[in-house]
Parts: structure tokens; C-alpha cells; sequence
């Protein structure tokens, strides 16, 4: 490629030697490196709002009628104090905002690349524990989890997230023992840290392991929230796969997480309706 002061000096002598309208075809000729394609923005449709009653991750809300969430099929309809769906999620606090929606996707995509590399070797040091981590430090809006088992140290991590974003997850063959203290009796400690319990003795428990970043990441794979799973995964010992692609981020989200969350709900009190969960709701 001609670049620079190579590009300038042979234009120069182009010009001289009346071969410039050759050099010119000889640049466009020239293979291009591929770059961002800005078409590619029209497909970066992220999600915009979360569901009050599920937490499943939504797109294309209508701006002033009635609208049932795909997942748990919860009413939500206009009224004078909220004439749209936006506006009453968004006063909710269920709007997924960003000040800087391409930086924080860059900077999420970044993490992303580094744990590939880190999972084949490229960057040994870069371990699937640390790529967790700075992804859930990285989180503006929420993280959604579901796991079969959960450490006391990643119980702290999760608290600590929960001091500025909401956390919301489904554990399944929970113990009662220091860990289960730590999501109930202290509860209080992180109020934004959400949880739906499932005992050991369960017969249909949850049994997915997936975390979800504010709808633009996740990770799925064979490790628990356990320190020790997650730090087995950086020598081939469990799996874990970071996604990227959104619509199947929000699948994930959508498919593992939401209706175990609200099925939870309806296990707990059968009786409630589907639309009882939002006043918003008929």
C-alpha cells in the first residue's frame, strides 16, 4: 500500500514524468485492508428496555399501545400518567441508557477479544475469571446470572456490582450454610442483588450456567459461580464461551434466564395473575 512520505514522493515524481493518471490506477488496484463497514450500524439494534415483571431484554417497544412482553406475556397498556410503554419502563427504571453506547460496546468487545485469546492460549495470563470480572466491573445497567451453585467470593463480587447496577440471578442447589446467610439474612447489604433460591432438594431445578452484561455480552459454558470452576475453565478443565452476538445474548437471556426468573414467581404464589406483577398491566 502507498502511504505517507512514500505516497508523496512517488506522486511527485508521477506528476513529473506525466504518469500520474497511471499511478492513480495503480493505488485503486491495490488490495484495501478491511475495516468497520458503517452499514454494519443498521444491524447494532441493542436492547432498549427490560421487563418488569421477567427481566427479559426488549426491542422494538411500541411508542403508545398496548404491548404483551414474548416471554412471560405481561400486559402493559397506555395510560394518561404513562401514554406510552417507554415511559412508564423508562420511569421504572427498565431503560436500557447509554451516554455512550459505542464506547462501552467497544470497550466490552475488547474484554471479549482478550478472553478468546486467553482460552487458546494466545494470552495466557488473560484467565476467564480476570475477562468475568472486568466485564461485571464494566456494567452500566444490569447483570442477569443462572448457575447451580454460587462461591461466598463471587456472592461478594456480585454485592459489590450491586452497590451501583441491579443484579438479578437464579441459583439452583443452594445450601444453607454461610452463602445462604449472605443472600438472605444480609440481604440488606446490597439491596440491588435479586435472587430466586432453589434447594438441593428441587426435582426440576435450573441447571443453566450463563451470565448476561447489560444485554450486549454474556458468557455460557459448564462453569458454576464458583471460584474454583471458573478458574478450572483457564486450563480446560470446565467451559466457558463469551458471546457477543446480540440477538443471541438476548436469547440467552430471554430463553434461560427470564422464564425460570417469573416461573419461580408463579411457583411461589400460583395464584397471582400474569398481569399482577405491573400496575402498569390490565
Amino acid at each position: 500500500m502507498i502511504t505517507g512520505r512514500r505516497y508523496d514522493a512517488d506522486l511527485r515524481c508521477a506528476s513529473a514524468s506525466g504518469t500520474l493518471s497511471a499511478l492513480i490506477v495503480q493505488m485503486f488496484a491495490l488490495p484495501m485492508s478491511s475495516g468497520f463497514d458503517l452499514d454494519s450500524l443498521l444491524h447494532f439494534t441493542p436492547p432498549q428496555y427490560v421487563c418488569e415483571r421477567c427481566f427479559a431484554l426488549l426491542t422494538d417497544v411500541p411508542a403508545n399501545f398496548a404491548y404483551r412482553c414474548p416471554v412471560c406475556d405481561v400486559a402493559y397498556v397506555p395510560t394518561d400518567e404513562f401514554p406510552s410503554v417507554g415511559d412508564y419502563l423508562a420511569a421504572r427504571g427498565l431503560a436500557l441508557t447509554y451516554e455512550d453506547v459505542m464506547g462501552h460496546g467497544q470497550r466490552l468487545a475488547e474484554i471479549a477479544r482478550q478472553t478468546r485469546a486467553g482460552l487458546t492460549g494466545q494470552l495466557p495470563d488473560y484467565t476467564p475469571m480476570r475477562a468475568l470480572l472486568e466485564t461485571i466491573g464494566s456494567a452500566q445497567h444490569c447483570v442477569h446470572f443462572t448457575t447451580f451453585g454460587i462461591s461466598a467470593w463471587f456472592v461478594g463480587a456480585l454485592k459489590m456490582a450491586a452497590q451501583h447496577i441491579d443484579v438479578r440471578g437464579v441459583i439452583s442447589g443452594i445450601k444453607r450454610d454461610e452463602v445462604f446467610r449472605e443472600l438472605t439474612t444480609y440481604a440488606s447489604d446490597a439491596p440491588r442483588l435479586q435472587t430466586r433460591l432453589f434447594g438441593q432438594e428441587s426435582q426440576w431445578f435450573p441447571h443453566q450456567k450463563i451470565i448476561v452484561i447489560d444485554g450486549l455480552i454474556a458468557f455460557k459454558g459448564s462453569a458454576n459461580l464458583t471460584d474454583i470452576g471458573w478458574r478450572k475453565a483457564a486450563h480446560g478443565r470446565e467451559v466457558v464461551e463469551v458471546i457477543t452476538d446480540i440477538a443471541e445474548v438476548m436469547e440467552l437471556n430471554n430463553r434461560f434466564f427470564s422464564p425460570v426468573w417469573v416461573g419461580f414467581e408463579q411457583r411461589a404464589q400460583p395464584e397471582a395473575s400474569k398481569t399482577a406483577a405491573s400496575s402498569y398491566g390490565r
